[in-house]
């Protein structure tokens, strides 16, 4: 489809009906318009590619985490352990409403990915460079709206999670900072997405990395008070965060206005915002959906972990929890990948190259997913003992590493599945799959376990989620859902 402004006739067009869905395509799709062409060449070899620099980020974001868990974990040294736990404890409880601003960016992420990948793929760069500009104006706008909200209801919805006393207080002081932060990340999603909507991985990944260094970097100066700084605990690993997100969002908006030159505010008018903000919407309101079933589904099963075990199995939970994010990292990082790949091919209308890329990360998941369980199996005491110096704690954490990572590859064709599909701008498929994985699935096993074997039931739960939905995903994926993408 041509740009609103172009005076090119548009390129002629057939129905390509897929169960009962009619989707436009070009009959003679353009060359891509993309910095880097993925509708040509090996699809592994662009997915591998991209996987290097990203799974580097991904390490980059998920280590700012783990950085957080030691210090705070470490808080009271041995004289006083507890001091510790009752950090852990608090991140814990903190985590599934961080989550759910972080999977909203995601989901926004995910519908600017699919609308300019879909638009270089169909040759329009001028409508893929507007598209970008609304999306940095739309996810400020949604995530200002939302971030309000939760600081409104964050009292209340700690309560309804079970925590009191030092726990609920420490909570509240890391979500008064983290909270605002997350509409920087916000900016800084977009900018991540528009890059690697084009098929680049090198820089997209150097501003995680950025925001991430300096997390960790001002991590010890500002929980400990090191120097000039004030000793601000928890508080200070969510304002680590927050200056680190805000230099890197500076960065990532220099690169894509100045350096690629992807995005462009000075061509957008009423009508152009309007049908961007809905191509937009289409995937990413979906796809918010999605990504915040998981970290409603986590509050549930913290919930449940939190009211039937007692404060140390709460952070035991919390820290394994954090820990496993070793083994998804690279599936993380997948993902990513093949929105990209699935994004230009589905808008060219390549659907063998975009059922190909299924296939290919679906290989990978198993084969990473297969090693990190194997690797967390073995060095799982050791490395509990690294972030606490609780022996109970450590002691009820451990057969979470022997139980849940011989399932992450599952989990990995959930996530994988739902991104893919996202670029193609077809969102549904990753709602259902994750629903099932997460609200029907996850947090009523989680429960049910915790009740009937306290956390090694909660483990088990969670096992089973990861690979009943994870088997469903792939077959229906590879057997019944349509390859073809949806106009942008």
């Amino acid at each position: 489809m041509s740009s609103p402004t172009s005076t090119e006739p548009p390129a002629p067009l057939h129905i390509d009906a897929v169960e009962g869905d009619a989707t436009l395509m070009p009959a003679d799709p353009k060359p891509s318009g993309a910095k880097i062409d993925l509708t040509q060449g090996p699809v592994q070899g662009h997915i591998l590619r991209m996987l290097g620099p990203f799974s580097l980020a991904v390490i980059a974001m998920i280590s700012t985490g783990l950085v957080d868990s030691f210090f705070l974990g470490n808080l009271g040294g041995d004289a006083n352990p507890r001091a510790g736990t009752i950090a852990l404890a608090a991140l814990g409880i903190a985590f599934p409403l961080t989550f759910i601003g972080n999977s909203a960016n995601i989901g926004l992420g995910a519908g600017t990915m699919s609308a300019i990948s879909r638009a270089l793929g169909e040759g329009d760069t001028e409508r893929a460079r507007r598209h970008a500009a609304a999306a940095i104006l739309f996810a400020l706008l949604v995530m200002s709206v939302l971030v309000t909200l939760m600081i409104l209801t964050m009292p209340f919805v700690i309560g309804l999670m079970g925590a009191g006393g030092e726990v609920r207080t420490a909570a509240l002081s890391y979500l008064t900072i983290s909270l605002p932060g997350l509409i920087i990340v916000a900016v800084n999603s977009m900018c991540n997405n528009t890059l690697r909507a084009h098929g680049e991985a090198m820089l997209p990944s150097s501003i995680m990395i950025l925001g991430a260094f300096l997390n960790m970097a001002m991590d010890p100066f500002l929980i400990f008070g090191i120097g000039p700084f004030p000793r601000m605990e928890v508080a200070g690993a969510a304002l680590a965060t927050v200056i680190g997100n805000g230099i890197a969002m500076m960065y990532g908006l220099y690169l894509v206005r100045f350096v690629r030159r992807a995005v462009d505010f000075t061509t957008i008018r009423l009508a152009t915002l309007r049908h961007a903000w809905a191509t937009i919407a289409a995937v990413g309101v979906p796809a918010m959906g999605t990504n915040m079933i998981v970290p409603l589904a986590t509050g549930l099963a913290t919930a449940a972990v939190t009211r039937m075990t007692s404060e140390t199995g709460l952070a035991a939970f919390s820290l394994a929890s954090r820990l496993e994010l070793l083994s998804v990292g690279l599936l993380y990082a997948l993902s990513a990948c093949i929105g990209s790949v699935t994004g230009q091919n589905g808008g060219a209308g390549r659907t063998d190259r975009v059922e190909e890329a299924f296939r290919v990360s679906y290989k990978i998941c198993l084969i990473w997913g297969t090693l990190m369980a194997i690797v967390l199996a073995l060095i799982a005491r050791p490395l509990l003992s690294v972030f606490s110096n609780d022996p109970a704690l450590i002691a009820m954490a451990v057969p979470y590493f022997y139980i849940v990572p011989i399932t992450v590859f599952a989990y990995g064709y959930v996530f994988v599945t739902a991104a893919g599909f996202n670029a193609l701008g077809r969102p549904k498929y990753g709602f259902v799959f994750t629903t099932i994985r997460s609200l029907v699935l996850y947090a009523p096993l989680v429960s049910l376990g915790t009740w009937a074997h306290g956390l090694m039931g909660a483990f088990i739960g969670i096992a089973v989620a990861n690979l009943l939905a994870g088997l469903a995903a792939r077959y229906w994926a590879l057997n019944h859902a349509p390859m073809t993408a949806r106009k942008s």
